[in-house]
């Protein structure tokens, strides 16, 4: 063999193992694509699987008593509805709207007890929900039920944007007052967040339930968490004999 056809079967060896080796290099790299969609979708799977296992339990989960409930109505009523809610959350503001005065007027004629359970879900946008919370829980513990139940609606009928700007403590003094509380009786926890330990205690009950997220809404014990507001609150309507 010439030297030049032995240069040439060199360079042709050369490219074939050079070849080779790319080949090579490409399936393990198709492998390693491969295993990292692999790993990936059993991350998603086993996520769905973990949330579907959740909403399995929530949709069958109940609920009990609670002592941070501020109750509307006659406890003896035949049906029991309970919400727990942020004052800064809009769903809940919306689901107010859609309940409120319904629940409030069936509560009234003995048809269903309403507990409200109030609880800082919404810090991430700043102090109102809690700020929100210890006012409420001022009126309450200060001037009374009626008051208290006053307060609650006013609350949502004049919440904030969820994004700001908040209302200040004044506001709130103000709000409370407007709800026939003694301003002098109000002020300084209101000002002093007095009972932020009740909020902090009331916001741990709920998630112990576990309560993720707002409004939660239980009818006679049950969950109710499928289908839109207005489908919760038509169930809830049918089964206290309102509308």
């Amino acid at each position: 063999m010439s030297k030049k056809s032995a240069a040439e079967a060199s360079r042709a060896e050369r490219t074939a193992a050079l070849m080779r080796e790319q080949a090579r290099t490409e399936r393990r790299r198709q492998l390693l694509i491969v295993g990292a969609v692999m790993a990936v979708l059993a991350v998603i799977v086993g996520v769905t699987v973990v949330i579907m296992s959740r909403a399995d339990k929530t949709s069958n989960s109940t609920v009990g008593s609670s002592e941070y409930s501020f109750g509307y109505g006659d406890p003896d009523a035949p049906h029991t509805v309970v919400i727990y809610e942020d004052f800064l959350c809009p769903v809940c503001q919306a689901f107010e709207d859609l309940t409120g005065d319904t629940l409030t007027q069936a509560a009234d004629d003995g048809k269903v007890y309403v507990e409200y359970r109030p609880f800082e879900l919404l810090s991430q946008f700043g102090p109102y929900s809690s700020q929100a919370a210890n006012a409420f829980r001022a009126v309450w513990q200060e001037s009374g039920d009626a008051e208290a139940k006053k307060m609650h609606d006013l609350l949502f009928a004049q919440q904030p944007p969820e994004e700001g700007p908040f209302p200040d403590a004044e506001w709130l003094i103000d709000r409370a007052v407007e709800a026939g509380a003694e301003e002098d009786a109000v002020r300084s926890a209101i000002e002093d967040e007095t009972f932020m330990d009740w909020v902090d205690d009331a916001t741990q009950d709920a998630l112990d339930v576990p309560v993720r997220g707002t409004p939660t809404v239980y009818l006679d014990g049950k969950i109710l968490d499928q289908g839109s507001l207005e489908d919760r609150a038509n169930k809830i309507f049918a089964a206290i004999g309102a509308s």
